[in-house]
Order: C-alpha cells, then structure tokens, then sequence
C-alpha cells in the first residue's frame, strides 16, 4: 500500500481536488496556507485540501435523483470563516 504525501504540490493539487488550475487558483488557492518547498517549492496540506473539499461539498452537493429532501445548510458561510 502506497501512502499519500501529506504535501501537495502545487502543480498536483488541482488535479487532487479534479478541477481546472485556473480555477484552483482564483477559488480555493487563496483560502489555503502556501508551503514552501525548497527554494521556489510551493506544496498545500493534504488535510487542508480535504477540508475545503469537505466544505464545499456540505455547500454545494446535491442529493441523488430521487433521495431525500435536501437538509438545511447550516455554517456554509465563506470557508474562511468556517474553519
């Protein structure tokens, strides 16, 4: 079993999270904390990838076809201020 790195680097963390770069760096890059890697290195925190990916989706998922009625989405202010 392979372990994931607890640093992303970041020409991998939008591929992580499945999105577009361009997209990465105008919405999620600049609620998280940069990490530098060697002399030009930058890396994110894997842990801190989940949590915006968790927040983002209590936000923003929507329920199967069919399922149930959607609950109240409590504490989906800006993810800054929910962490």
């Amino acid at each position: 079993m392979t372990a994931l790195p607890r640093f992303i680097r970041i020409r991998d963390a939008p591929g992580y999270l499945g999105m577009d770069r361009s997209v990465f760096n105008a919405e999620v890059r600049p609620l998280l904390t940069e990490i530098p890697i060697g002399i030009q290195g930058v890396a994110f925190d894997r842990l801190d990838l989940d949590a915006w990916a968790d927040h983002h989706k209590q936000c923003n998922g929507r329920p199967p076809k069919g399922g149930q009625r959607w609950q109240e989405k409590t504490g989906c202010q800006d993810y800054i201020s929910a962490r």
